[in-house]
């Protein structure tokens, strides 16, 4: 996979999230808090929203301006404009966040609005695991690692090895919740760019 090809960020929300913060735009166009490497944050130039328990259904894209890190060294992002766009997403359920491909995403079909009405009003009435259930930290260190290796042979498989301390380190982070996917694109892109 060439990483130089992810210019966007899939992050997942909640339905009440999605009323109260995505579906209408915020004056000051500022949004998320999230852990990104430096490196992705300039790669990517669209972000997209994924709501939880919606059958993987994106509902809005933003066009970005600029990142900005904060005090805790997080990253948020300034947007230019957004567009509210209904597509059923074709890869794997978004916990965190994901980097794919914008013109991959383009390409998807876009959902009919009675398929969207019945994604929205589940979203809004289920209330899954994913969406209220933090990541617990006994016992998932094994499904983190198999995890990790699964994404890497899927879509690193040309690429070295983590070393040890490396793997350790991917393994921590999604031990305390991040996206497997999202650690193991940001490791081989900043690998990509030493």
């Amino acid at each position: 996979m060439n990483n130089s090809n992810l210019d966007s960020l899939i992050f997942s929300v909640t339905y009440e999230n999605y009323i109260k913060n995505i579906s209408i735009d915020k004056p000051d166009k500022k949004l998320g808090k999230w852990s990104l490497s430096e490196q992705m944050t300039n790669h990517i130039k669209f972000a997209y929203t994924y709501l939880k328990d919606s059958d993987q259904m994106i509902v809005k894209k933003h066009y970005i301006d600029k990142f900005e890190k904060l005090d805790d060294g997080k990253y948020c992002f300034y947007f230019s404009r957004s567009e509210d766009i209904f597509f059923e997403y074709p890869h794997a359920r978004v916990q965190a966040r994901h980097y794919r491909n914008s013109v991959e995403l383009e390409n998807c079909s876009r959902l009919t609005e009675d398929e969207i009405k019945i994604r929205l009003s589940k979203s809004k009435n289920i209330r899954s695991e994913a969406s209220t259930s933090k990541t617990k930290n006994s016992g998932i260190i094994e499904p983190a690692k198999e995890e990790l290796v699964k994404i890497r042979n899927e879509k690193f498989k040309d690429n070295p090895l983590p070393n040890a301390e490396e793997a350790r380190i991917l393994i921590e982070r999604v031990k305390l919740g991040e996206d497997a996917d999202a650690v193991v694109t940001e490791f081989y892109l900043d690998k990509e760019n030493q």
